[in-house]
């Protein structure tokens, strides 16, 4: 039976508005959290780039590089979501985001200490990485599951559009800072004034990182989060409450129908994000040799754009919500412009068409999972919540693993542009071809009926 997140008689005011409050402090610190994520996410691109396989000969070696740091980062994050939901559900959601945060900021200052002696090569760093994103995934159940605990339903959109606005935020800022720390040495005087554990400026953009995730665990141990349903019935193990999820979800087909779309989202979107480092250096190289732009200074732009598309949508959810458009309408025509700009991005030969193509993608990205999100939190029983949405987060994101490995393969063999170009128009097309058959009209209405179902 479908239940809203705050059944009963709503609570008085100022039990909301203390509520609201701390949802603003816990908003702040994971958006700042996300800056430090990012900001090692562009570190490592251009670790692998500008010094690993420097060479345009090394393309195939850098391509499949990208692909292993990029599996390294979505695969336990998709593939131990159902594990980490179930753990979610039947423990402190506070305590487990700050022990996560501790952990996440040790493993950060571990890559300082690497990148910083010069000690950092890829087998170690992709298993630095799969550390990582195997912790995000517990991080993130605990996190997708409380947030909405802290306002009324009603405000579930603009709460979701919030979060959304985090990301593209950091996208947008995060870029032009990690290029100013990584060439902070360079300001400092080089090699010439400092000592050879300074000169790269890499390890100072994984220390801003392992910053971030220490203020995000202190400001989760300062705060007091609402009290959470109690899973019914004997306590069960962790792969039995994960394998209760998975049946929740696969026994309602029209959420299952659902997530197929989110499915072929990160299948086809994995190749953009991926192979973006490529075609900042190599496919725009002579626009942006004509412009004096070097590689790390392409990249943090065409980064930045798709950050600026992703902060106007969030920020128009925000402040309008998703008024009383039906939401599976508003998921298709976002995926669709994911899928045009994933093609304008592979077809430009010029930095800003590049830039555009971002921009153009991620415009949409708020609305798109703000809408899926609010429609899950509405008709998933509390007590539930945390492995349905790591359910579908494992259904929906394995996709983008497998991706990053048939993207790597691609561009290993054919050209970069090509594989992306591609991509995008696969998405656009078949997204486009199911809003005009007559199923997807009532497919809100079929889930629904079906979240009441026994």
């Amino acid at each position: 039976m479908s239940e809203s997140l705050d059944p009963g008689p709503a609570p008085p005011a100022p039990v909301v508005e203390n509520r609201f409050r701390a949802f603003l402090i816990l908003w702040g610190s994971q958006t700042l959290s996300l800056f430090g994520t990012m900001v090692s996410q562009f570190a490592v691109s251009i670790w692998l780039a500008r010094d690993l396989y420097p060479l345009a000969a090394q393309k195939p070696q850098l391509a499949l590089a990208l692909t292993a740091t990029s599996f390294a980062t979505a695969g336990p994050l998709s593939f131990a979501m159902p594990i980490a939901g179930a753990f979610a559900d039947r423990h402190d959601r506070r305590r487990i985001l700050i022990t996560a945060n501790t952990l996440l900021a040790l493993l950060s200052l571990v890559l300082v200490a690497l990148t910083a002696t010069h000690h950092l090569v890829l087998p170690i760093a992709v298993l630095l990485l799969l550390g990582y994103s195997l912790l995000s995934s517990f991080h993130s159940a605990a996190f997708d599951s409380s947030y909405g605990r802290f306002v009324r339903e009603g405000d579930l959109p603009r709460a979701s559009g919030m979060m959304m606005t985090s990301f593209g935020l950091a996208q947008l800022l995060a870029p032009p800072l990690a290029a100013a720390l990584i060439g902070l040495p360079v300001l400092l005087g080089g090699s010439g004034k400092l000592p050879p554990w300074l000169v790269d400026g890499i390890p100072f953009a994984f220390a801003a990182d392992a910053v971030s995730f220490g203020i995000a665990a202190c400001t989760a141990l300062a705060l007091r989060f609402p009290a959470m349903p109690v899973v019914p019935g004997p306590r069960a193990s962790l792969i039995a409450d994960a394998r209760a999820g998975l049946d929740w979800v696969l026994r309602r087909r029209p959420f299952v129908w659902l997530i197929s779309f989110g499915s072929l989202a990160n299948l086809t979107f994995a190749p953009l994000m991926v192979l973006l480092p490529l075609l900042a250096r190599d496919h725009v190289a002579a626009d942006a040799a004509r412009h004096h732009m070097p590689f790390q200074n392409v990249l943090a732009l065409v980064t930045t754009a798709g950050g600026l598309g992703g902060v106007l949508g969030g920020v128009a959810v925000s402040i309008f919500g998703l008024r009383r458009w039906r939401k599976t309408l508003v998921m298709a025509v976002c995926l669709v412009m994911l899928g045009v700009g994933e093609v304008i991005a592979g077809l430009a030969p010029t930095v800003w068409g590049l830039a555009t193509g971002m921009f153009v993608g991620e415009l949409l990205v708020a609305p798109l999972n703000t809408a899926s999100f609010t429609l899950w939190q509405s008709l998933t029983p509390p007590h539930m919540l945390a492995r349905a949405l790591a359910t579908r987060r494992f259904i929906a994101q394995s996709a983008f693993p497998i991706g990053t490995v048939v993207a790597g393969w691609a561009a290993a063999v054919f050209e970069p542009w090509l594989v992306v170009a591609l991509s995008g128009a696969l998405l656009a097309l078949w997204i486009a071809a199911q809003l005009a058959g007559p199923g997807f009209h009532t497919l809100e209405d079929r889930m629904r009926e079906a979240a009441q179902a026994d």
